[in-house]
């Protein structure tokens, strides 16, 4: 029989970790807010206010060290909440100027690309993230990967070929 775990227990969570760790619980509703509707539930505007909230910390990290890509990276995370998708973008953009060889920087980015309808950024972005995840080979990223590249390719018929033609322009 598994044991009941309190709610109350103290983790011992590195700093890098307590994003994941934050939107992991509130999305399996075990984290709870005064005002909430109920035990383990959130309403939307609290979700948001939260996510919102989550924007502004990143912000400020942002702008006390602005060469942290993963502070980027975890801003686009944080609007990717608010589906707010051309700052996703830009925020994981800049993840990428500073680290260009950052695999889920380039996955996160085609997909906020994707959720944009712009299929041909969607496909190059995700073939750099399959790159990217093959050198490191890490093989449940690369067949994860393969999965969207494959669904890109039948969602965006016509962008393919221009998208693997302007790789080949790349290399």
């Amino acid at each position: 029989m598994i044991p009941k775990i309190s709610k109350h227990i103290l983790l011992d969570v590195l700093p890098e970790n307590k994003k994941t760790l934050f939107f992991i619980l509130l999305l399996a509703g075990q984290l709870t807010f005064s005002g909430s509707i109920g035990a383990g539930e959130t309403d939307f505007k609290t979700y948001r206010k939260v996510a919102q909230q989550e924007i502004n910390r990143q912000i400020e990290i942002v702008e006390e060290d602005p060469l942290d890509f993963l502070s980027y990276y975890e801003l686009g995370h944080a609007y990717l909440a608010l589906g707010r998708h051309e700052e996703e973008v830009q925020a994981y953009k800049e993840a990428l100027k500073l680290n260009p060889k950052y695999a889920q920087a380039h996955y996160n980015l085609s997909m906020a690309y994707d959720h944009m309808k712009i299929g041909e950024k969607a496909i190059n972005h995700m073939q750099k993230a399959l790159d990217l995840y093959a050198t490191k080979r890490n093989h449940r990223k690369i067949r994860t990967t393969q999965r969207q590249l494959k669904r890109f390719y039948m969602s965006y018929p016509g962008e393919a070929g221009s998208a693997s033609s302007e790789k080949a322009r790349n290399r």
